[in-house]
C-alpha cells in the first residue's frame, strides 16, 4: 500500500515486497539503472548479460519483466530461468545457456526471438510441479521439466542475450486461494521502447568478418572440386579431406559442432566464432 500523505510505499499483507535485479551479481557487460529495475547490455557484445532477482522468488510467483531495446545485428533474444544457488557464491559465466544450465541448481529457457520485440512483457515462474514456464503478451508459452529443489531458496535468473539489450523489471505476483499478492510497485518510467542502431565501430567488425568468412567457404568450395589438366583429373593434395577441415581456418581438424549439429569447427576458431558470431558458420542457427 502507499502513504497517502507522503507517497511512501510502506508493505502490508497484500505485497510480496521489494523486488529489483541483484546488485552484487551482475554480468561484466550490464550496467543497471532505474532503481536496479533497468538492466542494459553493452551493444558490442551479445553476451556477459546476466542478472538476478534481488531476493529469493516463491514456486508459483510469476516474475515479469519488459523487453525495451533491441538490437537486430545479434542472433537469439533473452533466456529466463531460476537457481538454487545463490547469486553472489561465485563469478558469473558468459551465458545462461548453455554455462549455466550444465550445472546443477540451475534451469533456464531461450525465449523465442519474435516474441521478444521491443514493448513485449514475458512472464515465467516455477510451477508447484517443478517446471519452468513462461508466457508473453504476444500470446506465446510453454513449460519445461527441471531437477530444481523447490524445498530451497530459488532466484530468478534473466540472461540478457543476443538481440535483446535492455529490459525493465516490472514486478511479480503470486495467487493463493484466489488471493492475489504483489511486489512493490516500481516508479513512473519515460524510457523509450525501441531498436537500437549498429554500432559503427560492431558494424564495421561484423562486415569484416563476414567478407573473410565467405571467402574462406568459397576457397573450400573450390578446393573439394577435382582440378583437371590437359583434361586428366589431378588427385587432391596428400592430407585431410577438406570435408573434415574446419570451415573458418580450413587447417585444423574440425572438432566442434554447434547445437546445429553440424561437425564445422576446431576449438580456437569455435571460441571466436561464438563470442563474434553466436552463430553456425554453415546454417547461421543460435549457438
Amino acid at each position: 500500500m502507499t502513504n497517502k500523505e507522503n507517497g511512501e510505499h510502506i508493505c502490508g499483507r497484500a505485497c510480496l515486497g521489494p523486488l529489483t535485479f541483484h546488485p552484487g551479481a551482475v554480468g561484466n557487460k550490464i550496467t543497471l539503472s532505474h532503481g536496479n529495475l533497468r538492466a542494459s547490455r553493452d551493444l558490442e557484445t551479445f553476451q556477459n548479460g546476466l542478472v538476478f532477482s534481488s531476493r529469493p522468488i516463491g514456486v508459483k510467483e510469476k516474475v515479469t519483466v519488459k523487453v525495451e531495446r533491441t538490437l537486430l545485428a545479434w542472433v537469439g533474444a533473452m533466456r529466463v530461468g531460476f537457481t538454487n544457488v545463490c547469486p553472489t557464491t561465485g563469478p558469473l559465466p558468459s551465458l545462461a545457456v548453455p554455462d549455466l544450465t550444465s550445472r546443477p541448481g540451475y534451469a533456464a529457457l531461450p525465449l523465442p526471438t519474435d516474441d521478444c520485440t521491443p514493448g513485449i512483457m514475458v512472464t515465467f515462474w516455477v510451477a508447484s510441479t517443478g517446471q519452468l514456464c513462461f508466457k508473453t503478451s504476444t500470446g506465446k508459452q510453454g513449460c519445461v521439466e527441471t531437477s530444481l529443489d523447490l524445498s530451497q531458496p530459488l532466484w530468478a535468473i534473466f540472461d540478457v542475450y543476443g538481440q535483446t539489450t535492455t529490459m525493465l523489471l516490472l514486478g511479480s505476483e503470486r495467487i493463493h486461494f484466489f488471493r492475489k499478492t504483489l511486489s512493490c510497485p516500481i516508479p513512473r518510467s519515460t524510457f523509450e521502447c525501441g531498436y537500437e542502431k549498429t554500432p559503427p565501430q560492431l558494424q564495421r567488425k561484423m562486415e569484416m568478418a563476414e567478407k573473410k568468412l565467405k571467402q574462406r567457404l568459397e576457397n573450400q568450395r573450390n578446393n573439394n572440386h577435382p582440378r583437371q589438366q590437359n583434361g586428366q583429373l589431378l588427385a587432391h593434395v596428400p592430407g585431410s579431406n577438406a570435408e573434415d577441415l574446419c570451415v573458418v581456418c580450413l587447417v585444423s581438424e574440425a572438432r566442434l559442432a554447434p547445437r546445429c549439429g553440424h561437425r564445422c569447427l576446431c576449438l580456437p576458431c569455435a571460441n571466436r566464432v561464438f563470442a563474434e558470431f553466436g552463430t553456425c558458420p554453415l546454417c547461421r542457427q543460435s549457438i
